[in-house]
């Protein structure tokens, strides 16, 4: 047995190695004052957030500490792999020391170096250019510079002139699963029957990066084309009649028509000219066709007055065509007749006196009416 003061007292150091691909890493264990007998002293590795099996291998028994000896040392068996982990720790616990002795400090915290470094993902795309009918999609692919020990997540945003649901199905974030280094998503166009203004571009981005300790390499972005099959649409113009009475109950119904459909409103401005005039008849000179839609239509209403005359006519051109990169169909052009509804007038003479005397000194009134 020892005296109080001189009662050998055990304390493990903390270590760090210089990287994981060392074969073991030696752990030291002071002693002081130094013992005058031999002494034994249990020790044990656990999980600090290092594994056992993975990244190190675990080890556990009895410790001979000679007498007069100042330290001794363990050795941790360390397990390299190519994963990105980050620094990883092991504990090292000392316990049941020989009666005569204490144990001072009881753990020492191993530090496993990683010697990969964090990974950064690029992104790329398998095509740059695809057809909105083609029925196949383009695959988007995240690649990591080195595997990671854990899921790694990148989301996916886009931008531009392409709507996604719309133009293209809902683009997945991108996952990189634990021990790999690449993810793929894809992009698939929607064939629709609408003209969208001739080719459209999605530009798909990194938006961010968990997981792993990855990180996005720069800005990656990938531009993809998407092909539009419709042709531009051209606008035609007909008329419900070519003639309406001016005391008619009803109107002539103008209709502007689209080819096809556009992905957003076309506006046709319309023309008047002709031998009636503004007061004869009412019509609104611009029509707007909505997306999606192909026709819009306005209202010729003739005005009905109690003046005799010849019947008039109304002359309807398209003056201009704007959105959904529409154009006039050649020259488009309906007269519509607006006949009269009045009898043409008759003229009777009548006179204030059927005879006058020459030497009267007055006249008589004619009057025709």
């Amino acid at each position: 047995m020892f005296a109080e003061d001189d009662e050998p007292k055990l304390s493990i150091a903390d270590l760090s190695t210089a990287d994981e691909s060392a074969a073991n890493a030696t752990m030291t264990i002071t002693v002081s004052p130094v013992p005058r007998v031999d002494l034994t002293v249990d020790y044990a590795t656990s999980d600090g957030t290092a594994t056992a099996g993975s990244d190190y291998t675990s080890t556990s028994g009895t410790l001979n500490i000679p007498k007069l000896s100042n330290s001794v040392t363990i050795d941790i068996p360390i397990l390299a792999d190519s994963l990105y982990e980050g620094n990883e720790t092991v504990n090292v616990t000392l316990s049941n020391v020989s009666s005569g002795a204490t144990i001072q400090d009881a753990v020492g915290i191993l530090t496993i170096t990683d010697d990969e470094t964090a990974p950064t993902v690029t992104l790329s795309a398998s095509a740059t250019t695809i057809a909105e009918n083609s029925g196949s999609s383009i695959t988007l692919t995240a690649t990591l510079s080195g595997a990671a020990d854990e899921n790694v997540t990148v989301a996916i945003s886009t931008s531009v002139t392409v709507i996604e649901g719309t133009d293209y199905g809902t683009i997945s974030d991108i996952t990189i699963t634990a021990g790999n280094t690449t993810g793929t998503a894809t992009l698939t166009p929607t064939d629709d029957s609408l003209y969208d203004g001739g080719n459209e571009t999605a530009i798909v981005e990194i938006s961010s990066v968990s997981g792993g300790g990855a990180t996005e390499s720069g800005t990656q972005s990938q531009t993809i084309t998407i092909t539009d099959n419709e042709t531009a649409p051209t606008v035609s113009l007909s008329v419900s009649a070519a003639s309406i009475a001016e005391n008619s109950s009803s109107n002539v119904t103008v209709t502007a028509t689209l080819s096809g459909a556009a992905d957003e409103p076309v506006v046709v401005s319309l023309a008047k000219s002709g031998t009636a005039v503004n007061t004869d008849y009412a019509l609104t000179t611009e029509l707007s066709i909505a997306s999606g839609q192909t026709t819009a239509t306005a209202a010729l209403d003739p005005t009905d007055d109690t003046i005799f005359e010849a019947d008039e006519t109304v002359i309807i051109d398209i003056s201009a065509v704007s959105g959904g990169g529409a154009t006039e169909n050649g020259t488009q052009q309906e007269t519509v007749t607006i006949t009269n509804d009045d009898s043409a007038p008759t003229v009777t003479l009548a006179s204030s006196a059927s005879s006058i005397a020459g030497n009267a000194g007055s006249s008589l009134t004619l009057t025709a009416t």
